[in-house]
């Protein structure tokens, strides 16, 4: 992505992938019931968001992503589930901390130490139980090639 978006952006576009299920688009309400916010504060969002290409939505109707959306709603889906997957399976910490510590971290954390993280944790085997190993490996490949390589 050209320009890296807030973490409020990014929390928009993990929520609607979360809510959004067969297509269907997600309502303003439930984001705002997902995200514990109010629906104006959505909206305003949303439309942020439309103008930079991620999601779409038609005056009162529902918000679904674009592809450039749904890519963006993925990494950041990836990195919240790695770390998640890190502080509670390898470090033994408590489900809704290492919940909340990985929502906190994901957004601070460059893509590089991002991808040495991933590195690894691979390289030291802790990505074998991984439920999303695959779909970690597929969007580091679509976004660095062969030129970074971990798996």
């Amino acid at each position: 992505m050209e320009k890296t978006l807030s973490s409020s952006s990014q929390d928009y576009l993990e929520a609607i992938l979360e809510l959004s299920t067969e297509n269907k688009g997600v309502r303003v309400t439930d984001i705002a019931n997902k995200l514990n916010i109010k629906k104006a504060s959505v909206t305003q969002a949303i439309n942020i968001l439309s103008e930079e290409g991620l999601v779409l939505r038609e005056r009162y109707g529902p918000v679904f992503l674009t592809t450039k959306g749904f890519e963006e709603a993925e990494r950041v889906k990836i990195k919240h589930s790695l770390l998640k997957y890190f502080f509670e399976k390898i470090l033994g910490v408590e489900k809704e901390i290492a919940e909340n510590d990985a929502c906190l971290i994901e957004h601070s954390l460059s893509e590089e130490t991002f991808l040495y993280f991933a590195e690894f944790l691979n390289k030291e085997g802790y990505l074998s139980e991984f439920p999303k190993k695959n779909k970690l490996k597929d969007i580091i490949f679509k976004d660095y090639g062969e030129k970074f390589d971990i798996f």
